[in-house]
């Protein structure tokens, strides 16, 4: 199968599998709000968010996991997947135990001495955030089965698994409703076992279908272990500078405004996953074609799908944020029944922020492909940590609960021309022509799009809204077609319409 024709397959795979995923987010959300209330659903947004700085090693291993093993695989012949696989076992055995024995106490300590809370919800607290520990222990353990999968681009796999075990979640929270006990208890219990399930199921897939990359190897190699680490660590900076944008942030909101603030500033977030997911599925399905041809010596190409990706994966999330961006007001009437005050303000400015980070998405990706990422961490999200103080002191000195929303989305914009300049120290490319196929277009496209907001009339029916929606992707889609793809990808979408029509 051609390379490019797989990247577009994996896409809709990985499309299919978070509109089924993200269909059931959205009900959950609407249910679990309903059911814990607004300070309950925000306290276990705000523990859940201590859980995540360490659940971070995750997000950091998962991508050096299958950094290594599509560099092995890229080798062919060559190449030994095993050997990556056990090297990457043993280091997330490490990490698991390290979260238990660093992040109980810390959990601990912040819970009993900064969060923000009545002090007969203390209990529940820690609970919920001992139960959040344990799950991101078994899920770091569990983290090489999802990077091998990744390397060997099994997204059907991977997207089955997925929404299996997202249709077992939902099972059971449609049982919580009923249930008369402690529900944020109940819910953390929930949850735990929804990762249980999530990880065994890729554990048992893996050691069937993968048994000779799985097969247990005692792996001496010291060499391997700090090149791996080392390749980690500087990964897990940008990680830890990520998580800090959005959790770092629920727990400065949750110290100066309490739970209520957090409720709306949560239910933005889970619009934000939303979006962010769709946008990035072209990214993911990239990222080991984009590993495998450095690899493999092509770097033109590397370069072609880094440029590409980083205009598509814009497209693909203003098609969902502009319409969303218009109505957020009244589908967010329409999902949950109570609306946290501030929702839709955080919302517009979350995706904002988010369409504006997606200005070189893809240069990350080959980044990592080419192994030379300390500069690139230390730079990048050093801006991208900044963010949090200077929100911190904005807030001590009287600014709104959206300010943090408005210094990442200038966090952002600064970020996506530091990118390319750190691309451009690890790999010899044409900046002009890098910025001509992706950032000129996606500038072209925001003129049109900016004006339609602010003068598009604003709907008072139910009727109108919806029309208003569809409306705005007809228009999204003409200035789509019209500056946002360039002569020949114009060319081939009306080569792809006319072979349909004369089917």
């Amino acid at each position: 199968m051609n390379d490019n024709k797989k990247i577009a397959i994996n896409s809709i795979i990985i499309y299919v599998r978070l509109c089924v995923v993200s269909l059931i987010s959205v009900i959950l959300s609407r249910v679990v709000l309903d059911a814990l209330g607004a300070s309950d659903f925000g306290l276990y947004n705000v523990v859940g968010g201590i859980v995540l700085l360490l659940n971070v090693l995750n997000s950091s291993m998962t991508s050096t996991t299958y950094r290594y093993l599509a560099f092995e695989i890229g080798k062919g012949e060559s190449g030994d997947p095993n050997k990556i696989f056990n090297t990457s076992r043993f280091i997330h055995l490490f990490f698991a135990i390290l979260i238990i024995l660093i992040g109980e106490p810390i959990g601990e300590y912040y819970i009993l001495h900064y969060l923000n809370v009545l002090p007969e919800s203390i209990p529940n607290a820690q609970f919920v955030f001992r139960l959040s520990i344990i799950s991101a222990a078994v899920n770091t353990f569990f983290v090489p089965n999802q990077g091998l999968l990744v390397a060997y681009e099994k997204f059907n796999v991977t997207g089955f698994i997925d929404i299996v075990t997202n249709i077992v979640k939902l099972l059971l929270v449609f049982l919580f409703i009923y249930s008369e006990g402690n529900r944020l208890r109940i819910y953390s219990i929930i949850m735990l076992s929804y990762t249980i399930l999530n990880s065994l199921f890729y554990h048992f897939y893996c050691t069937r279908y993968y048994a000779k990359v799985t097969s247990y190897k005692r792996v001496r190699d010291k060499a391997l272990y700090k090149e791996m680490i080392s390749f980690s660590g500087w990964t897990l900076f940008g990680a830890f500078a990520n998580v800090g944008k959005s959790q770092g942030a629920a727990i400065i909101i949750n110290f100066f405004f309490g739970t209520i603030v957090n409720a709306a500033y949560a239910v933005a977030r889970q619009v934000e996953s939303f979006i962010m997911m769709f946008a990035r599925s072209l990214n993911s399905a990239a990222v080991p074609q984009t590993t495998k041809s450095f690899s493999a010596g092509d770097i033109h190409r590397s370069i072609s799908l880094t440029s590409r990706i980083s205009k598509y994966t814009f497209i693909l999330m203003a098609l969902i944020s502009f319409p969303a961006i218009l109505e957020i007001n009244f589908l967010l009437e329409l999902w949950l029944i109570d609306v946290p005050d501030g929702t839709a303000i955080f919302c517009k400015l979350i995706i904002l922020g988010n369409l504006i980070g997606c200005l070189g998405e893809g240069i990350p990706n080959l980044i990592n492909a080419c192994g030379k990422i300390k500069a690139y961490q230390v730079v990048v999200h050093s801006v991208m940590i900044a963010g949090l103080p200077i929100s911190f002191l904005l807030y001590k000195n009287g600014a709104n609960p959206y300010t943090i929303c408005i210094v990442y989305c200038i966090v952002n914009f600064i970020n996506s021309f530091i990118k390319l300049f750190m691309l451009r120290r690890v790999v010899e490319f044409s900046i002009p022509q890098f910025l001509k196929i992706s950032h000129l277009r996606i500038i072209l496209m925001s003129i049109p799009l900016v004006a339609y907001y602010f003068l598009a009339p604003k709907p008072t029916s139910t009727i109108f809204h919806c029309v208003n929606i569809i409306v705005s992707l007809i228009f999204f889609t003409i200035v789509l077609f019209v500056l946002g793809l360039d002569h020949s990808e114009r060319e081939k979408v009306i080569g792809f319409i006319k072979r349909k029509i004369a089917r």
